[in-house]
């Protein structure tokens, strides 16, 4: 993800996933990093572990292609993190890259690796206009101004600066509203939680979690922040 690359940006009114559709035309030779595929809305719009990101209109649906980063779940998050404070917006990030604002979800990322190109594609989903469902809020709702247009702009500029910063890690953690709480990590797949302290993340990203056992380091979950432990 070199700072020099030039933000491309295909719009389209209506796809399955931003996430579908960018690996199609990566595939195709028509889009490489630097590139970012923006629809109008998803009919299958995803999230993680292969979940419905339900996508009605008015909301941002975007894929940015990218150079693969050794942190780039961090890079993705505080990207859209630092973007929404540019214009205001007080969101908090909860591991691993969910964007709340009062405990609800604002926002999610889902990165997904194209090994045989090389890149990576980091998927980003915003609620401006509505939220669809009760645990999550709106930028509307949260008296956030910003267009679209600038915040798929600003959040493709901070990928690319961030990927070359210095330090990245430390400010990673300044930045992380998990650290520190008390937190249940499900893992899935008939896997049981882990539970305990938040108390740092590893060079990749990954979440350290004390328990009554010892220390876990959990590379991917659904992470809930919990009252005490």
């Amino acid at each position: 993800m070199a700072p020099s690359v030039a933000l491309v940006i295909h719009r389209c009114a209506s796809v399955s996933s931003t996430q579908d559709e960018a690996r199609r035309w990566v595939e195709a030779g028509v889009a490489r990093a630097g590139h970012v595929i923006v629809a109008d809305e998803q009919t299958e719009g995803r999230g993680r572990h292969g979940r419905v990101w339900l996508s009605p209109r008015g909301g941002l649906y975007a894929t940015y292609v990218v150079s693969p980063h050794p942190q780039i779940a961090v890079v993705a998050g505080m990207a859209v993190h630092r973007s929404l404070h540019q214009f205001g917006v007080p969101a908090a990030l909860k591991w691993p890259n969910d964007l709340l604002i009062e405990g609800r979800k604002l926002a999610g990322i889902l990165i997904e690796s194209l090994e045989t190109e090389k890149l990576v594609l980091v998927g980003v989903g915003v609620n401006l206009e509505e939220a669809p469902l009760e645990t999550a809020i709106s930028l509307r709702a949260a008296d956030g101004n910003v267009g679209r247009g600038e915040l798929v702009a600003t959040i493709g500029r901070g990928l690319q600066f961030l990927a070359t910063e210095e330090d990245l890690l430390s400010k990673y953690r300044a930045t992380l509203s998990t650290l520190g709480r008390a937190v249940r990590v499900d893992l899935g797949e008939n896997r049981p939680p882990v539970e305990g302290k938040a108390i740092d993340v590893d060079p990749a990203g990954q979440l350290i979690v004390r328990t009554i056992d010892g220390d876990h380091v959990v590379s991917a979950g659904d992470c809930i922040h919990l009252r005490a432990l």
